[in-house]
Parts: C-alpha cells; sequence; structure tokens
C-alpha cells in the first residue's frame, strides 16, 4: 500500500493505493479532507491613474482651390519649393515617402507658390493640402 495527498479544488484528500504490477487494484479514501490553511490574502497595490491622454491633433486643414493635395498617407521628405515661388507645370514642390518609397508631387499647372502647409518629417493624409497655389 502507498499513501498519497491529493488536493483537488482546494481540498486535500489522504488516499491509500494498493499497485499490483503496473495495473492499480484498488483506491481507498484514509481520512476525510484534511483541513489546509488559507492562503494568506494580499491586497493588491493601487496603481495611480494613467496620466490623461494627449490632446487630440487638431483637424488637418481642408483644401482650397488651387491647393496641391497629397496623393497618399506618407511622411513629407522634404519641400523643395519657397513660398512667392514661381512654378511651371511639373516642377517638384514636394517629396514624400511612404513605405521606403519616394513619391514625387509636382505641381499640375504654371503659377505661384502661396502657401507652404507642411515642413519636413511631418506626417500627412490622403487629401491633405501641401501647397497652396
Amino acid at each position: 500500500m502507498k499513501k498519497l495527498r491529493i488536493t483537488i479544488e482546494g481540498k486535500t484528500y489522504e488516499v491509500e493505493v494498493e499497485i499490483l504490477g503496473s495495473r492499480v487494484a484498488s483506491v481507498a479514501p484514509v481520512a476525510a479532507p484534511a483541513p489546509v490553511a488559507a492562503a494568506p490574502v494580499v491586497a493588491a497595490p493601487v496603481v495611480a491613474p494613467a496620466a490623461p491622454a494627449a490632446a487630440p491633433k487638431a483637424a488637418p486643414v481642408a483644401a482650397a482651390a488651387g491647393d496641391v493635395v497629397c496623393p497618399l498617407a506618407a511622411t513629407v521628405k522634404n519641400v523643395a519649393v519657397k513660398e512667392g515661388q514661381a512654378v511651371k507645370a511639373g516642377d517638384l514642390l514636394v517629396m514624400l515617402e511612404a513605405m521606403k518609397m519616394d513619391t514625387p508631387v509636382n505641381a499640375t499647372a504654371d503659377g505661384t507658390v502661396s502657401k507652404i502647409y507642411v515642413t519636413a518629417g511631418q506626417s500627412v493624409q490622403e487629401g491633405e493640402p501641401l501647397i497652396g497655389m
């Protein structure tokens, strides 16, 4: 006979098992469940509330007529023009980078740059104005 102590769902039982060869012949409880001391209760530490979330970004400026808008979500790699500069159709205005690829944004018509809405390193979304013409 072999005595074993087994805990099931928090209750501890002592049992005797008779082993015959490699098969278990009988199992019988020796005593009622043994009393088990309750685990000490530890209060969870009080965690200070998280800092308030940062204020949401201002909504992007709506594109006006004549503005050159961003064709895709990207990061501005560089701005190739200055306010007041005259440009011809096809001139490079802004170089964007998205997914390790450069995307040039060119002037679609002759004109003068009236406003630059973006700076190098800035994240921009599709449809957001880049250059005012």
